[in-house]
């Protein structure tokens, strides 16, 4: 079964709560391949020291390392994370609407970076 996380926003988002429901194996692993392969390609590195770093600093390493990738080049990536979230209401849940569900550009930040964490988690499991 999927994991899913609610989420609130931040700022003027702060009263809307987002769900991220984490992506199948299938295309997480395809994800990250494309992210791992994007960062090479851009002669950007990952610290060999990655694999040893408490859960937090692999995040925040990994994010970074993405991060300094050109934009249009890592735009679809970063377009991917963001199907993994839909916003909650009253009636359920449903996709985002990207121009009228966000106020506060923190919340996508926010948000890029809890989809990272909810699927990298397994390192942190043994």
């Amino acid at each position: 079964m999927l994991k899913t996380k609610d989420v609130s926003g931040v700022g003027r988002d702060s009263a809307r709560v987002y769900r991220i429901t984490e992506m199948s194996a299938f295309k997480a692993e395809k994800w990250a391949i494309k992210a791992l392969w994007l960062i090479a390609a851009n002669g950007s590195e990952l610290p060999d020291d990655l694999s040893n770093a408490p859960f937090a600093e692999f995040v925040r390493k990994g994010l970074v390392a993405l991060f300094k990738v050109n934009f249009k080049d890592a735009e679809p990536l970063l377009d991917e994370m963001l199907t993994c979230v839909s916003i909650v209401t009253q009636a359920g849940t449903r996709q985002l609407i990207l121009a009228d569900d966000f106020e506060d550009p923190r919340t996508l930040i926010k948000l890029r970076k809890e989809v990272f964490s909810l699927h990298t988690d397994f390192f942190t499991d043994d």
